[in-house]
């Protein structure tokens, strides 16, 4: 294991959240004026020379480290990572709010994670630089998911050779090449800021503010569903920006590697991509079929109100975003099925979207339909491909394996989260546990679209806290860290 390289990108992690302080400061000072405002800018402060501190004291031993990167420190990178960043940016909760820890982990861990779960149902003693840091750190999240997954874990198992972008690439050696991940990672981020610089845009031409706009950017492109209201978009109770919510979080849904076809009109590539046409297709069935329900229930809204308020909450959980245009829990129950299984489906591979993933769900289906034929037919050869590419023996095992695992979690944290919360209906609890390990936010019951998970204790918010950093590495890079050959010197 090299440390060196280890501790080296960790305290470029920590300086990212530095500077993301520094932005806060600087919203901070821009409402001095402001009594709860100009206390939270001492501390905005303090925070900033503390993950500089600790992020120079690790560069330091660790400035000579060899740029070449093995999957073993790959994965402790991201897994430590998460953690480290999850845990910093919980102080701000800690110290302006004066909350628990269990509270601020949880806030932190559902921002840094775009997961969008609150254990927060009033703003009123939040400052505008701390309601900001809970968007921005959605945005940080998606960024180093995209980057992270794309780059390095493509290379992991996990069904990446086959879900992932081929932006970098492995040597004989099982190291990654540095420059091949370089220009990878710069054409996302670019890709990742014009997104943003066009929401952020579209966001101000349909009426928003620009605190508004920037917070609600943050979270849309993102996938993390903060807003700065606790009625979330149905706040501003406008069609229009509802539409705008809609096609930013069905682009952030997309994998990246996808939306670059789509940007250069190479229609060969997007015909090839069946997880894109299967997420289009899941996305305009479930709406449509959604809107007709409640139109014929819904006597208090006009037609055009029942498909926006259909296809905004159809987005919003197949991309694991978890904005709310309205309280989806009122709707028949019909509905509630429908939307619980696109929590579990998520969006595209490669996306800033949770969830199991569609190129896994057309995977699984596919594997599975070739075992059936192979039952009665065993002679017969098939060969299974998704988004254009054949999958091997390995990729059908990771894709499988991952499904398991996804399962078996979920089984087991069920048990946990029902012993720890025994007054928690059952319906609550299980979307509870989707909608962390999925990375959606709101769920159903105790924990509905309407409702945070204040009530719950602290135990059971660690719990769920670390769920959703499970959930958002795909569990191999949290549980690899409590694997003692992980950190053996020699593989």
């Amino acid at each position: 294991m090299n440390y060196s390289i280890i501790f080296k990108v960790l305290s470029l992690l920590l300086l990212v959240i530095a500077l993301a302080f520094s932005a806060c400061a600087g919203v901070s000072f821009m409402y001095a004026d402001s009594p709860i405002e100009s206390a939270a800018l001492e501390t905005w402060i303090c925070l900033i020379a503390l993950s500089s501190m600790f992020s120079f004291a690790l560069y330091l031993p660790s400035r000579n480290a060899p740029k070449k990167l093995f999957r073993k420190e790959a994965l402790c990178i991201i897994g430590l990572g998460w953690i480290l960043i999850s845990l910093v940016g919980s102080i701000p909760y800690i110290l302006i709010l004066d909350c628990p820890f269990a509270d601020a982990f949880f806030e932190s861990s559902s921002g840094i994670t775009t997961t969008g779960a609150s254990v927060f149902g009033d703003f009123s003693e939040f400052p505008k630089s701390l309601m900001f840091w809970r968007c921005l750190s959605h945005w940080i999240g998606g960024l180093g998911i995209v980057v992270f997954f794309v780059a390095i874990l493509s290379f992991l198992g996990a069904g990446g050779r086959i879900l992932y972008s081929r932006e970098s690439s492995v040597n004989s050696g099982g190291g990654l090449e540095t420059e091949r991940i370089r220009s990878g990672t710069m054409k996302i981020l670019y890709l990742y800021l014009s997104i943003s610089a066009l929401c952020l845009l579209s966001f101000k031409l349909a009426g928003m503010g620009w605190f508004d706009g920037i917070c609600h950017m943050f979270s849309t492109v993102s996938t993390g569903g903060f807003s700065v209201y606790e009625d979330s978009i149905a706040h501003y109770d406008s069609l229009l920006i509802n539409w705008v919510v809609i096609i930013f979080m069905f682009i952030g849904g997309i994998s990246f590697a996808a939306i670059l076809p789509i940007v250069r009109l190479d229609f060969k590539k997007i015909l090839a991509s069946g997880e894109f046409w299967t997420y289009f297709l899941l996305i305009f069935c479930w709406g449509t079929l959604i809107s007709l329900i409640i139109t014929d229930d819904m006597s208090g809204e006009t037609f055009g109100e029942s498909i926006t308020h259909s296809f905004f909450q159809t987005v919003s959980l197949i991309t694991t975003t978890g904005f709310a245009s309205t309280d989806y829990q009122s709707w028949i129950p019909a509905t509630h099925v429908m939307l619980f299984g696109l929590m579990i489906i998520g969006g595209c591979a490669g996306s800033t979207s949770g969830g199991i993933k569609v190129s896994r769900l057309v995977g699984s289906f596919k594997l599975c339909r070739r075992q059936i034929e192979h039952a009665f037919r065993p002679k017969v050869v098939r060969n299974v491909s998704l988004n254009g590419r054949t999958i091997d023996e390995n990729d059908a095992t990771d894709i499988l394996s991952y499904v398991v695992l996804y399962a078996l979690a979920i089984l087991i944290a069920f048990t946990a989260l029902a012993i720890f919360e025994p007054n928690l209906s059952f319906q609550g609890c299980i979307s509870a546990l989707i909608t962390t390990v999925g990375n959606v936010g709101p769920g159903f019951g105790e924990v509905g679209p309407d409702k945070t998970y204040a009530f719950m204790a602290g135990h059971s918010k660690m719990l769920l806290s670390v769920l959703m950093i499970m959930g958002r590495l795909e569990f191999y890079a949290v549980i690899a860290l409590f694997m003692p050959s992980l950190w053996k010197k020699f593989e």
